[in-house]
């Protein structure tokens, strides 16, 4: 029995890395993303404020990110004004600050939202 458990979690995190495999071979905009405004920078986490018009602003108007991202793609030091987009699985947890922990990359934009430096293939 315990056997079958431990087969059982094995397979579960073959699909899982599956999944986020496959989910970086699709088209770019397979994954949601959105620009925003570092507000405060925190160890593991930055609260960010989305640009005007985001669908993100729907759920909240600061949003802490997670700064441990699925990627390889090193994430930009960032300071309060920045401004950065985020690529995420979607999911924000209802609260205030609203919450973002699976977190896919993070970028640098300038202020109209255009990707800068080498991030210009990403999102």
């Amino acid at each position: 029995m315990e056997r079958k458990c431990g087969m059982k979690k094995t397979v579960s995190v073959i699909v899982l890395l599956c999944t986020i495999f496959l989910a970086g071979c699709g088209e770019e905009t397979a994954n949601p993303y959105f620009n925003a405004t570092v507000l405060e920078v925190y160890e593991k986490s930055v609260l960010v404020e989305p640009f005007e018009g985001e669908v993100e602003l729907s759920s909240s108007d600061q949003i802490v990110v997670s700064t441990e991202v699925v990627s390889t793609h090193e994430v930009p030091q960032m300071e309060v004004g920045d401004t950065i987009r985020i690529v995420y699985n979607g999911e924000i947890a209802e609260s205030y600050p609203a919450q973002i922990a699976t977190v896919f990359a993070i970028y640098p934009v300038d202020e109209s939202g255009e990707l800068l430096g080498d991030a210009g293939e990403a999102g």
